[in-house]
């Protein structure tokens, strides 16, 4: 035990002395974790939480535009211009503003919309009245096919959020549609000496068939942690753990290289507590790591106006899930270091595949929008498997019971390749001598 101890000693003093590579553990995830939430805070915002700036021209002045200009206002999204610097929108100016990117989003309600819609809300009428056999009628004439509601956008403005407001005028049309095609079938019921009051709270009628979104949990947490510093943290933290290659590798060869390693082996039974201490060490400085990591998220990034990490209600657990991919990200920094020679070979290499496994494992895209090819290779990760057990215990609830398949892996990985370390590293110095 004294020789595991003097190994983490040892390493302690190694380290000290290479302020880059403290550095390199430390700072550089800081820093991934500020500029990355930064970055993608408003793509994880709640659009609930975002007001646009609409132009709105009503050429239209009727039943059809009263409608629409009403669901823009009583939504929390929008907030309706219909006028600036004390002018009236009309098409054109609409057109300019938005071509000089002023605002994001306009919409021009053509004059005749509403007469268009009774129209079409009557012609319907008649139908369904000579098929229930009602008899009466209501005028109506030929549609014209002339009077769209039409939307424009900022050149700029992505795909999503051009859907997303067509898609709500096109909801506030068809309720003004609805409520037009009622009444006439009212008036139609009426003319056949049906005096029952027709419902006109439309709001109240179509209350119990909307869509609702619900949370998974009574706490309601689920829609709060839609955020940037929720998906940033964990993800950068773990990505900064497996850096831990490059300190690793790096000592170990310059030991190999100045002849102290073979000094150490010489002294008797010290080759598996001398690799133990170095494990040790790694795993506590991975584990050291990963919390600076979650304190950033838990203090320093609300007062950069981003959300307060959330560890979830068994945030306990999430000790035993550090150890974890400490110990696989140690152990692979030691197999690095073991299995190349040189430094040049190492320290890139172990980089690059720290790269690779991290956006195999989730930490830049989703696992679910890489290929079912990818999706099988991403498996592998030992990053995937250490985020997935992070986000179990911060976002779906979970224990220490639900990530125990998690940690076992990482545990039996990390036990693998140190034992093929151990052994290559025997195997070499046989064959030396």
């Amino acid at each position: 035990m004294k020789k595991t101890i003097a190994t983490i000693l040892k390493e302690w003093i190694l380290l000290k002395r290479d302020l880059g590579g403290i550095a390199l553990l430390f700072l550089m995830p800081v820093m991934l974790i500020i500029v990355m939430a930064l970055v993608q805070d408003a793509p994880f915002k709640d659009y609930q939480e975002l007001k646009f700036d609409l132009l709105l021209v009503n050429n239209d002045k009727g039943r059809l535009s009263e409608d629409i200009i009403q669901g823009f206002k009583k939504s929390k999204n929008f907030n309706v211009v219909e006028s600036v610097e004390g002018k009236l929108l009309n098409d054109s100016l609409l057109k300019l503003y938005l071509e000089k990117g002023d605002y994001p989003v306009g919409i021009v309600i053509p004059g005749g919309a509403t007469a268009e819609v009774v129209n079409a809300a009557n012609t319907l009428a008649n139908e369904l009245s000579q098929k229930l056999g009602l008899g009466g009628t209501v005028p109506a004439r030929e549609a014209r096919n002339t009077a769209y509601v039409r939307l424009y956008f900022n050149p700029v403005s992505k795909p999503t959020f051009r859907s997303s407001i067509a898609f709500a005028i096109d909801k506030y049309v068809t309720y003004s549609c609805s409520n037009l095609l009622v009444e006439r079938l009212s008036k139609l019921s009426a003319m056949q000496g049906d005096t029952t009051a027709p419902s006109t709270n439309f709001d109240q009628l179509f209350q119990g068939i909307g869509v609702k979104e619900e949370m998974l949990h009574d706490n309601l947490q689920d829609k709060k942690l839609i955020n940037s510093t929720q998906h940033n943290v964990p993800a950068w933290a773990i990505f900064g753990m497996f850096f831990i290659v490059i300190p690793i590798a790096g000592h170990m060869i310059r030991e190999r290289e100045d002849g102290s390693a073979v000094r150490i082996i010489l002294i008797p039974n010290t080759r598996f507590m001398v690799s133990l201490g170095q494990i040790l060490f790694y795993t506590l400085i991975c584990m050291v790591q990963f919390w600076c990591m979650v304190a950033v998220g838990v203090w320093v990034l609300p007062l950069l106006g981003l959300s307060q990490l959330y560890l979830g209600a068994n945030a306990l657990a999430l000790i035993p899930v550090s150890f974890a991919i400490g110990f696989a990200a140690t152990a692979y920094g030691y197999f690095i270091g073991t299995v190349f020679k040189t430094i040049n070979q190492a320290l890139p290499l172990g980089a690059v595949s720290v790269v690779i496994l991290s956006a195999l494992g989730g930490l830049w895209v989703p696992v679910e929008l890489l290929p079912s090819v990818m999706q099988r290779i991403a498996a592998l990760s030992p990053m995937n498997w250490g985020l997935d057990a992070v986000n179990t215990i911060t976002l779906r609830g979970g224990g220490t019971q639900q990530v125990l398949l998690p940690i076992l892996y990482l545990v039996a990985m990390g036990l693998l390749l140190w034992l093929f370390s151990m052994l290559y590293e025997k195997a070499r110095k046989v064959s030396v001598q």
